[in-house]
């Protein structure tokens, strides 16, 4: 005989998970492996860009330099795009700007998100120095913040 259980239990609300993309390779490995656990999860995915020094062009004067800062973020979301459709998510893509502990916990505030999930830090001189100064994102939302936080290497497998 089998027999379920839970019927008492009311429905759950939607899962919402937030991933801070940058288009570094530990970032998407993170984006792959957080589309994979939203297919299970049926989760909808808030893929969040934070403008940084990265996007902005070289020549701070260029008569173009707004539409050069424009094209930097959109081929961003190009390529989060890519990435989503050919994996199949239901997902939302935020562009935006700030420091990115807060930006990312005040978005998963937001939609009550499970989770946020970001590449782990790439290692290195620079992610050492964050790490010892507590700079590092992870760190801070930890820290600071009361949702949980993944961290996916580089070499995750999705």
């Amino acid at each position: 005989m089998n027999e379920t259980g839970g019927d008492e239990y009311p429905p759950q609300a939607p899962v919402e998970l937030v991933v801070g993309w940058d288009r570094q390779p530990a970032s998407t490995a993170a984006l792959r492996f957080t589309v994979g656990l939203a297919q299970r999860l049926a989760a909808h995915l808030h893929v969040v860009h934070i403008a940084d020094f990265d996007d902005m062009p070289v020549d701070s004067d260029a008569w173009d330099w707004e539409q050069q800062f424009r094209e930097s973020l959109e081929a961003h979301a190009v390529r989060a795009r890519a990435i989503l459709d050919e994996l199949g998510a239901n997902w939302t893509y935020h562009a935006v700007h700030g420091r990115p502990p807060d930006v990312l916990a005040d978005l998963a505030d937001e939609v009550d998100a499970m989770m946020i999930v970001l590449g782990a830090p790439r290692g290195g001189v620079h992610s050492l120095i964050d790490s010892f100064a507590g700079q590092s994102v992870s760190h801070q939302l930890t820290r600071n913040h009361s949702r949980p936080v993944l961290l996916v290497p580089e070499s995750s497998i999705a």
